[in-house]
């Protein structure tokens, strides 16, 4: 912790909710120091909303993401015009809404 400190980052009065240890901001990135891992800190509804609306676009892109490589193992052996067009459109779809959720996840 004191090299933490001695690095210019600052000891908060807030504790993570794991371990206790308290809280290390640098920059605009708030931390555990034990944990070794990034902590949001919620100080009102509109916050947890929007951590809860992150999680949920970081969740769908996954999926959408796993599909994706899916359906490239299917693609390699398609042969079926029919199907690679349905397939086609399938992927133009996943890519838009992940470009949306890019784009809705770069506003917050």
């Amino acid at each position: 912790m004191a090299d933490l400190l001695k690095s210019g980052a600052s000891m908060l009065q807030e504790t993570c909710p794991q371990c206790g240890t308290p809280l290390f901001r640098r920059g605009t990135e708030t931390f555990c120091a034990k944990c070794n891992r990034p902590v949001v800190i919620i100080r009102n509804a509109e916050d947890e909303s929007r951590l809860a609306t992150g999680q949920i676009l970081e969740s769908t892109e996954q999926t959408i993401l796993t599909k994706i490589q899916q359906l490239n193992v299917v693609l390699k052996s398609e042969t079926d015009p029919a199907r690679l067009l349905t397939y086609g459109r399938a992927l133009k779809a996943w890519l838009e809404a992940i470009d949306n959720i890019r784009r809705l996840k770069a506003r917050d």
